[in-house]
């Protein structure tokens, strides 16, 4: 009886805790290599213009990644085709090198990509990904980035 109402508090905690999540995507890298050419893209359909939400971007490196940072260029496309391009930085350890985030198979760090976002326009919205380091191989690869995710959450 003790691992039944264990078990379920646990369902009713972990689905009340994502609540506000409207959409979660993952892109793994093969080998942990992310190459320049690699876009990653996330569809994410909008049906309501009122509500805000925050865009959450997140980044699972290794041990191996070799830079303190991540710079990436970001399209966001909207459903007339129209788009905003930027580039956004993100830091993945403190100065004096230690790795931030968490995880066991790797460090997780999550940042809001987007804060307080009211879309204006009902459909398709695809945010477009490419890692923008300098290039320091042949095939403009960074190592050390397993995957990277993007999630929609309410407000």
């Amino acid at each position: 009886m003790r691992r039944f109402l264990l078990a379920a508090l646990t369902c009713i905690v972990l689905v009340g805790c994502n609540s506000k999540q409207v959409f979660h995507e993952r892109v793994a890298f093969d080998d942990a290599q992310w190459c320049k050419d690699s876009l990653v893209r996330f569809s994410v359909a909008v049906d309501d213009t009122v509500q805000s939400y925050n865009v959450m971007f997140s980044i699972v490196n290794t041990d191996e990644y070799p830079y303190a940072n991540l710079y990436v260029f970001s399209d966001v496309i909207f459903p007339n085709n129209q788009y905003v391009r930027d580039t956004v930085e993100f830091m993945l350890s403190t100065p004096d090198g230690q790795w931030l985030g968490t995880g066991m198979n790797g460090y997780e760090n999550t940042f809001q990509f987007k804060s307080n976002v009211r879309f204006p326009q009902v459909g398709t919205y695809v945010f477009v990904f490419e890692q923008a380091m300098r290039c320091k191989n042949a095939d403009c690869s960074v190592g050390g980035i397993k995957s990277v995710s993007l999630s929609l959450n309410k407000n």
